[in-house]
């Protein structure tokens, strides 16, 4: 009996994490080959390091195994991924809650920027906004490339992973495990080392990703997150165009600070006091067990 519940147990890992350690493995395989025939023509060429073809190509080959996944699930499973990823393009009301979200999380950002240079750790210079006109293209260009990176993380992560593995475990393991992978995919710079030693970074990472899974599997909504998503992310892209805000000269910085928001203690604290309030209020939903396969 004991053997028997034993091999349910393995069957039923395999069948839940199967697919997704099988696509990083071919995710992984696909570097090695890629990497050197890209060295032949430039030989500093990193497919995980450079910008623009290089993240260009890493990014399209996660979607292409993210698209196979999500084939070889069932029909159902399939019909609700194609709806929550690409559909909501067509409703009339989804540009008002993606924007709803963008400026909320935009100016979670700014009120943290704020208060860092209250505390002298960053300077403010109010005349780089003079120069906002003069870098409208710019920022134009910058909203629309966050715009669909987010969409396309949020594609990756909330759209197709966190529904995938909450199909068969209650909805808070699975924001914790896609949360998990959000983190170890982030900031890579090399196949092997999956995540930062910075773990003050890889700690921003996870809890960045359990906000943000939350807010989907809460809403089930995907432009809810895109837009909390890219609202973070804007500041930072107005910022290296308009560079009002910058780090003060110190001899010494603060444990706490760190002016990347995700490894700053104070975000951090803010991001699991939201989390712990959420999971309280909504324990009835994300614990319940999902529906028997």
């Amino acid at each position: 009996m004991h053997f028997s519940s034993r091999n349910k147990t393995k069957s039923y890992i395999c069948k839940v994490a199967g697919p997704v350690v099988l696509s990083a493995f071919s995710l992984f395989l696909l570097f090695w080959i890629i990497q050197p025939l890209a060295l032949l023509f430039d030989p500093s060429f990193s497919l995980l390091a450079n910008k623009g073809i290089g993240k260009i190509g890493m990014v399209t080959m996660v979607l292409i195994h993210i698209l196979l996944i999500a084939l070889t699930a069932s029909k159902d499973f399939f019909a609700t991924w194609k709806e929550n990823n690409f559909g909501f393009i067509t409703k009339r009301n989804w540009l008002s809650s993606f924007f709803k979200f963008f400026s909320l999380f935009a100016l979670f950002h700014c009120i943290v920027l704020f208060g860092f240079c209250m505390s002298k750790q960053l300077m403010c210079d109010t005349s780089a906004f003079l120069h906002v006109a003069a870098q409208s293209t710019s920022l134009l260009v910058g909203f629309i490339a966050t715009f669909f990176l987010a969409w396309t993380e949020e594609a990756i992560f909330r759209g197709t992973l966190y529904p995938y593995v909450a199909q068969y475990i209650n909805k808070f393991g699975a924001i914790l495990f896609s949360s998990l992978i959000f983190c170890l995919a982030h900031n890579l710079t090399n196949p092997i080392a999956l995540v930062t030693t910075n773990w003050q970074l890889g700690l921003g990472l996870f809890l960045l990703g359990t906000l943000l899974n939350l807010i989907f599997a809460l809403t089930g909504k995907l432009y809810t997150g895109m837009g909390a998503h890219a609202g973070l992310v804007f500041v930072k892209v107005f910022l290296r165009r308009i560079p009002a805000v910058i780090p003060a000269i110190r001899t010494t910085t603060p444990w706490w600070f760190s002016p990347d928001l995700r490894e700053a203690f104070p975000v951090h604290l803010l991001f699991i006091i939201v989390i712990v309030c959420i999971v309280i209020q909504q324990r009835d939903v994300l614990f319940r067990e999902p529906s028997p396969r």
